[in-house]
């Protein structure tokens, strides 16, 4: 997180909002992190695959966020989202490394802390193979998908740059599209230097909140697809198709935040609940109905949406009635969007999904 003087602030006043205060240390410029942490072994086929410590190395580049959805959010700091590349060593000769692209978004808490959220995917050296590296139950695919979360301290400040302590949690997992699929959650501590070569503050503006633009309540329908692997490592993937309806009502004292309520409905090829095998069932006893409700965050042209779910029909017998789904969206115009997530239960990945959404009603100007 980077800094910068009053007169600095002043020379770009007619284009950024933020008083000219030195304690916002405005998070821009480039950045490197050196770090070391630890792999939880968190199921007991991975406690002899982590040996020693993780470490990792990270650049990131990134910019302040000015306007849209950050609008009365600024009193404590302002927001940053960039890119960060890094490299992971996991920790032990069985787990390799990851090398890892996550988009990052900072948001301001307090005066010298922040809180991180990122989303990315990571490419595994080691995955797990039947020859080479059978003791390799982490993850079984080279690509998996990323998910972080943070929280940044500043330890030391000058003109144009910042030092900063930060305290990490990342998981990488391809999300059971192939077994095993243990994932890795990795914890740790990092220290990051952030600066920028002059004045200018890098800036992205978003498009500015109009009352008149909000549409307090939506609907929408999105046709997804997914895969699961059920069964031994390298079995066949098994489709899952759904058909997802939902309605969304914009809170209006929020710019950001939502309350949805979900239908949906789906063909699980994998489903097992009969006992029989697979060519044994009914397609009628593979339909699965359930309901859902919770929250939607919009960052932009990106959304977030996270829905606890019940399932009303022909549940699993694996797995249960209770699910979580989380689902990333990107807006390609004010009706379409394209969709991208994770469906889990018992708190563990069951199968990812991609998608595509259409919302009806009044259309936005962003």
């Amino acid at each position: 997180m980077c800094a910068i003087t009053p007169n600095a602030i002043a020379q770009n006043s007619d284009k950024n909002p933020i008083r000219a205060d030195f304690n916002l240390h405005l998070p821009v410029g480039m950045e490197i992190g050196f770090g070391i942490g630890y792999v939880l072994p968190h199921r007991n086929l991975m406690q002899h695959l982590v040996t020693d410590h993780s470490k990792r190395i990270s650049m990131a580049y990134g910019r302040q966020l000015v306007g849209g959805w950050t609008e009365g959010r600024q009193l404590k700091g302002t927001h940053w989202q960039g890119v960060e590349l890094a490299w992971t060593y996991l920790g032990g000769e069985q787990m390799g490394s990851v090398a890892s692209a996550l988009w990052l978004t900072r948001f301001p808490r307090s005066k010298w802390g922040r809180g991180e959220l990122g989303i990315g995917a990571g490419w595994s050296s080691l995955p797990w193979d039947a020859i080479k590296a059978p003791s390799s139950v982490a993850t079984s695919t080279h690509l998996n998908a990323g998910l972080h979360a943070a929280w940044c301290i500043r330890l030391f400040q000058a003109e144009r740059s910042v030092w900063t302590i930060k305290a990490r949690f990342t998981h990488f997992s391809n999300g059971a599209i192939s077994l095993p699929n243990l994932g890795v959650n990795n914890m740790g501590i990092d220290v990051q230097h952030q600066w920028r070569d002059n004045h200018q503050i890098p800036q992205q503006r978003l498009t500015d909140y109009s009352q008149y633009n909000r549409v307090p309540f939506s609907l929408e329908m999105s046709a997804r697809a997914g895969a699961r692997d059920a069964g031994l490592p390298g079995g066949a993937l098994h489709p899952i198709f759904n058909l997802h309806i939902l309605g969304y009502h914009k809170a209006k004292r929020s710019q950001s935040a939502g309350w949805a309520l979900a239908n949906d409905i789906g063909y699980n090829q994998s489903l097992r609940v009969t006992g029989e095998s697979s060519g044994g069932i009914n397609p009628m006893d593979r339909l699965q109905y359930s309901v859902l409700g919770g929250i939607r965050w919009n960052f932009h042209r990106i959304q977030l949406t996270a829905l606890q779910g019940w399932m009303c029909t022909n549940p699993d017998l694996e797995l249960g009635r209770s699910h979580l789904t989380v689902t990333m969206h990107f807006e390609m115009n004010s009706a379409v969007a394209v969709e991208l997530g994770l469906k889990s239960f018992q708190f563990r990945a069951d199968y990812p999904y991609l998608g595509i959404r259409h919302q009806f009603g009044q259309i936005r100007t962003r």
